[in-house]
């Protein structure tokens, strides 16, 4: 077995695992909208307003796994009520329509210097990725205020709980901690989100729909009836879960570090 494979087994059983837990409950309620060519123009146009009154933005990405095309940028307006948008570069409108437009300038409102953009990872070199796609620059991506939730967690999370094993509690993560609450046992490595929820609030983070087809198109229609076309349409309905809650999971995690 390769190491991919080695390492892939790992996470299936990981994910086997952990679903016994209760499923990943947001910490705030939230509204999921689709971003393509046929998304109105006044949808963008109250999404460009709403977010000029947020500071506040979490932003993830997807990579078809098949083709490693870069396929989906998912962005939370951090609200009491969120908006989720997930942006599917592969079906864009025409870089000279007036959406296209509306849609890039949506995008620099939310990459203004003056907001937050919370992400798990350096979320600069994930945004890079679409560059071709005509949304941002790079020199707008350069000025962006980021905040690597990642990073942070694993230093809160090492304060919050502190060694109950020989080594000195503040001490560093170590190959030789045998704490069951300290999963992350080598100084270098980092949480995974997936784990992170499951240590800090006993929930179930699915992610089995890591490796996808991200870019086929999204659909958010009811499934009302067994058939090809409504088995379809619960797929899309499930990636637009996973999707929403890689950003909704981040978000969470950052409010409770927030609040202690």
């Amino acid at each position: 077995m390769s190491a991919k494979q080695r390492r892939n087994e790992r996470q299936r059983q990981l994910n086997a695992q952990l679903s016994a837990l209760p499923k990943f409950r947001p910490v705030n309620d939230h509204h999921v909208y689709l971003i393509n060519h046929s998304t109105p123009t006044l949808l963008v146009q109250s999404l460009i307003e709403l977010g000029r009154r947020t500071m506040t933005f979490t932003i993830d990405t997807e990579q078809d796994f098949y083709s490693h095309r870069p396929a989906l940028i998912q962005i939370e307006f951090v609200q009491v009520t969120s908006v989720v948008i997930l942006v599917e570069t592969c079906h864009l409108p025409h870089p000279a329509s007036i959406l296209a437009w509306l849609i890039r300038s949506l995008f620099k409102v939310i990459l203004h210097p003056d907001k937050s953009i919370l992400a798990w990872g350096d979320v600069v070199d994930e945004l890079m990725m679409f560059i071709d796609c005509g949304l941002f620059s790079a020199s707008l991506l350069r000025n962006i205020t980021t905040i690597d939730v990642q990073s942070r967690f694993k230093v809160w999370y090492n304060d919050k709980f502190p060694h109950h094993c020989p080594l000195a509690p503040s001490a560093d993560d170590h190959v030789t901690c045998t704490c069951s609450h300290r999963p992350v046992k080598n100084l270098n490595d980092q949480w995974s989100l997936q784990k992170a929820i499951a240590y800090l609030f006993d929930e179930f983070l699915d992610k089995t729909r890591t490796k996808s087809d991200w870019s086929r198109r999204l659909e958010s229609k009811d499934v009302r009836r067994y058939s090809i076309t409504n088995r379809k349409e619960k797929e899309s309905r499930e990636l637009i879960s996973y999707a929403a809650n890689d950003c909704l999971a981040v978000t969470k995690l950052f409010t409770t570090m927030q609040a202690d």
